[in-house]
């Protein structure tokens, strides 16, 4: 119920309590493992000019604590400055003076890594913020780096880490700008443990890596941790995010843009900037060649870095933001899109879109005022409804649009089905415990396996014959025809599949077994107001690996 609480708290917050603007755009380079000169060079025709990268401790201070900077891999800060590029110093190894290599917990080891990043800080003036730590919250780095598995233990002795470090950083040069956090995912449980440990006086922005959230969720995400004591105002950067899917990357890169901009963060960090080999799809090729996520980037440098931003979405089913009175960002649930003479439509890599125009829920348009970029419009504002127009809005409710992550009931109430009573599902906070989802979600008291997010579910069974199904239902606020579509996708590691029931007012419409991704439709069912349409979520014979790619949408009958 803390939780539930705390969500609840986020509604009396004021809606402009932070100064929303495009987020300052950077890039995640490698050159710490190995320089690239060839790729820097592709940086200027982006305009990439913030880098967030590491000088390795290892690499440069020796067993008797001289500093030797021998290589380009410690000395590529200053061909950055040279450029006009900043760096953002990325500080989370150890070094085998100290704790047998691992990042030190002992004052004596803190105290020689804060010590290192001060000399860092005054010999290179390209270094304009230090992030200490990178992904501490995981369960991986506890295990390789010998700290403690208990998340709050961990949270004090990463603080006492980000106080030495911002003691020595800030007596080199009060002006570096500390980030702190060090967190994959959004996962409120990690932030508050390191906000509880003090560790918010010792940094300017809180960051974030939210690798695991969907672009329609982190403003949403965020929001709930603003909930948080200590946590309404704090500055968030997003130092890394990226996607492993190279033809929609440039689509999730406008879309994770636009919604960071509405959550208040002022960094966004493309990862990666060059190919790291991890799959993860870079701004430029190994000989500097734009990438088609690259020509996003510059897009947005260009249209959207440092504009006030605002949220003109004119429904939970369409996203949209403004930026200052030239740009919309546009993308949502498929309908026509009509534009006023003057305004032109470009794709997320920045070509003209091709009529008719349409919205996707995948790719945004980037709607422009024509006229030159350092110039007033000759062309209209981009305004929806009125030189923007959208065709017939014909969904009702959609689970992952509307998803609330305080529980509350919306167009889809969410129930646990057990035994034919129904069972309500209560807030979490994300990495609360292990084996749990690292952002907040929904879960159930009695079985801590079930449990619900934005897009999934995990059903449980407490037997053969005893499942725990997870039931979304719709009432209708009114009388209308309407067609209901699920769309699942069980786990590969799902032993025999789920099931999807469709109902209307408990009489079943369509039910289906699903080992592989599905659809399953009913429609059109006529509703009186008040008339119930469920979709029931539960495992097969066993529940064994059935965690679901889930979505339920009701619309209006064609």
């Amino acid at each position: 119920m803390r939780w539930l609480a705390l969500c609840l708290a986020l509604a009396a917050m004021p809606a402009a309590a932070l100064d929303l603007r495009g987020p300052v755009l950077g890039a995640a380079s490698n050159f710490a493992q190995g320089w690239q000169p060839e790729a820097l060079d592709g940086a200027a025709p982006l305009g990439i000019t913030e880098f967030r990268d590491e000088i390795v401790w290892e690499h440069v201070e020796r067993p008797d604590a001289r500093l030797v900077f021998g290589t380009m891999r410690e000395n590529y800060a200053p061909v950055l400055a040279a450029r006009g590029a900043g760096l953002v110093l990325l500080a989370y190894t150890g070094h085998p003076s100290w704790e047998n290599g691992q990042v030190p917990r002992t004052p004596e080891g803190q105290a020689a890594f804060a010590a290192y990043l001060a000399a860092l800080v005054d010999r290179f003036p390209a270094i304009h913020s230090v992030e200490i730590g990178n992904e501490f919250n995981s369960w991986e780095f506890a295990a390789q780096e010998g700290w403690p598995d208990d998340l709050t233990a961990r949270a004090r002795d990463y603080v006492r880490l980000l106080a030495a470090s911002a003691r020595a950083v800030h007596a080199a040069d009060p002006e570096i700008r500390i980030l702190g956090g060090a967190a994959h995912s959004i996962p409120l449980a990690w932030i508050e443990a390191v906000l509880q440990a003090g560790g918010a006086q010792h940094m300017d922005a809180f960051v974030l890596h939210p690798y695991t959230t969907e672009p329609e969720q982190i403003a949403r995400q965020i929001a709930a941790a603003r909930a948080l004591p200590g946590f309404a105002e704090m500055p968030v950067e997003i130092t890394e995010f990226g996607t492993t899917d190279a033809p929609r990357a440039p689509g999730y890169l406008l879309r994770m843009y636009c919604q960071m901009a509405l959550s208040g963060v002022t960094r966004a960090v493309w990862y990666p900037f060059s190919p790291r080999g991890d799959g993860l799809i870079p701004l430029v090729t190994a000989d500097g060649t734009p990438t088609d996520v690259g020509r996003t980037y510059a897009l947005i440098r260009d249209h959207l870095e440092g504009a006030p931003a605002a949220d003109a979405a004119p429904d939970p089913f369409t996203y949209a933001c403004r930026f200052g009175d030239r740009v919309l960002v546009l993308w949502g649930a498929p309908r026509s899109v009509a534009l006023a003479d003057g305004l032109r439509a470009l794709t997320p890599t920045g070509a003209p879109a091709a009529p008719p125009l349409r919205l996707s829920r995948t790719e945004p348009l980037l709607i422009l005022s024509e006229g030159p970029t350092d110039g007033p419009p000759d062309g209209p504002s981009p305004r929806l409804g009125d030189t923007v127009r959208l065709g017939p809005q014909t969904i009702r409710a959609d689970s992952f649009d509307q998803f609330s992550y305080t529980g509350a009931d919306g167009p889809f109430s969410l129930h646990i089905r057990h035994r034919g009573a129904l069972h309500p599902l209560a807030p979490r906070p994300g990495q609360e415990r292990d084996g749990v989802p690292w952002t907040p979600y929904l879960g159930y008291d009695a079985d801590g396996t079930v449990r619900v997010g934005p897009g999934w579910a995990t059903p449980s069974a407490w037997g053969p014959e005893d499942p725990l199904e997870i039931l979304y239902r719709y009432r209708a606020p009114r009388a209308e025809t309407v067609t209901i579509v699920a769309e699942a996708a069980p786990d590969a590691a799902s032993a025999d599949g789920i099931t999807i029931t469709l109902t209307h007012n408990g009489t079943p419409l369509a039910t289906k077994t699903l080992t592989a991704p599905g659809r399953v439709t009913a429609g059109p069912v006529t509703l009186a107001p008040g008339d119930r349409l469920d979709a029931v979520l539960g495992p097969n014979a066993t529940a064994t690996g059935d965690h679901t790619r889930l979505r339920v949408t009701v619309e209006a009958a064609r």
